[in-house]
Formats: structure tokens, sequence, C-alpha cells
């Protein structure tokens, strides 16, 4: 199978401070990806980097044969069929949850407003949120408001989904039930990247684990042999701490 993502040498700088150093890794179409580590070692720049949130400063960012960087024009196209779970939700306070997952579709594709009413509907039985349609933002809970985020997200029809630590800011008791539509989503074929430092779902879930560090790729293997038999010593003290907790 053909790779869906491909990123080949890339650098990206915040002023003086390097990083992603010179990263290289593919992602198959279907494939899911868990991207682990540290806080601070690049994780977040790195899926935000995938559809555009923050430019690189050298290397390449292939996805779906389109080097989203070549000119402007290839990133508003990938945009589309790029979709983004944020840490923190990012609803518009002021619209109902109906408003939220339909007005992209809307504004974006010139879908018809009954057409995405509609779709919006099925996402949010997808997602156990159907009765809170005409809700906002404010009668939610954490976990409920990520995952409306979700539906939005799949409201766009996308290609891929990165997920930037989906399940940081919630609850303890929420995090089952958005990890729970994300397991779903991984049985539906979708190309996904996941930021996050929930292993249970890396173990249960991806098909790859990547480990970063210090803003480089320290290692990658399947869940199986990450989990089991890390190969780099800052791997096994990550772990260890991790999974102590």
């Amino acid at each position: 199978m053909s790779n869906f993502i491909t990123i080949k040498e890339v650098n990206k700088y915040f002023d003086d401070f390097h990083v992603l150093k010179n990263i290289n890794f593919s992602v198959k179409r279907g494939e899911i990806v868990v991207v682990c580590g540290p806080s601070g070692s690049g994780k977040s720049t790195l899926i935000r980097c995938l559809n555009g949130l923050e430019e690189i400063d050298s290397g390449q960012i292939i996805i779906d044969n389109i080097d989203i960087y070549k000119n402007k024009n290839s990133l508003q196209k990938i945009r589309k069929e790029v979709g983004m779970v944020f840490q923190h939700f990012n609803l518009f306070p002021h619209l109902t949850i109906l408003e939220n997952i339909t007005l992209a579709p809307m504004l974006v594709k010139k879908e018809k407003k009954e057409i995405s009413k509609e779709f919006a509907k099925e996402l949010l039985r997808k997602v156990k949120l159907e009765e809170k349609i005409l809700s906002y933002p404010s009668d939610l809970s954490g976990g409920q408001k990520q995952r409306v985020a979700i539906a939005r997200t799949l409201a766009m029809k996308p290609k891929v989904i990165l997920f930037d630590e989906p399940t940081s800011a919630l609850d303890p008791e929420t995090i089952g039930d958005v990890l729970s539509v994300m397991k779903q989503l991984a049985k539906e074929n979708y190309t996904i990247v996941c930021v996050t430092h929930e292993m249970g779902f890396a173990k249960e879930v991806s098909n790859r684990v990547v480990f970063m560090d210090k803003g480089e790729i320290v290692e990658e293997n399947t869940p199986e042999k990450f989990f089991q038999n890390p190969k780099s010593q800052r791997a096994k003290i990550f772990l260890n701490e991790i999974l102590s907790h």
C-alpha cells in the first residue's frame, strides 16, 4: 500500500529554538499512528504542520500526492481533506451544536442547509449526543464538547483526521467516552495521526507508535514491540514514568 502522508527532512524553528529536527516518517492510507513522547518533544508542532497551522522551515510534507507547502492553493486544497481535533475543542460558544457542525460544510463546501443538517444529526448519533443538537457548548461537559468537536471534524468528510492530545483537558470520567468514539473511527478505515498520552489507546488501536524526544523521532515500531521491548533508553524511561501513574 502506498504512503498517504510522507514527511521528508522536515525542520521547524521558533526563533532560535530548533523544535523539529530532520523529521522523516510516513503514514499509509487507513493506518492509525500514535505520536507520543514527553512534553516539549515537538509532537503537537509536528501535527500542526500537517495541516499548515504551523509552517515548516525546510523539508516536504506530501498528503494524498499533494506537496502541501508548494503553494497556497495546495494548502487550501489539503485543508479540506485533513480534519483536526484540538485539545480545547474550539467550538463557537454563540452557536448551537447543530450550527457548530454545519457551519464549515455550508461555507467551505457550499453544501445545502438541509443536507448538512441531516448529516449533522447522523454524526451526533454516532458520538451519542443526538439529544444535544439544539444545546449550546456552555451546556455541555468537556467530554461532550470534545465529541461534538469530533462530529464537526467528520462533517467535512476528511480523508485524514489529526488528533492533538484530545483527552488531556478532560476529567478522567469523561475520557472513556471520547476514546470510545475514536476507537470506532479507527474501525472505519480513517487515516489517523494522534498525539496522545493515552497509552491504552495506543496499545489497543494503533498500527504504529512514533516516539519523539527533543524534536527528533527516537524510534517507531508496532505497539506490541514498542511497549514490550522499546529500543531506546529514552523510551524505556518514558514508558516507566507514564505507565506507573
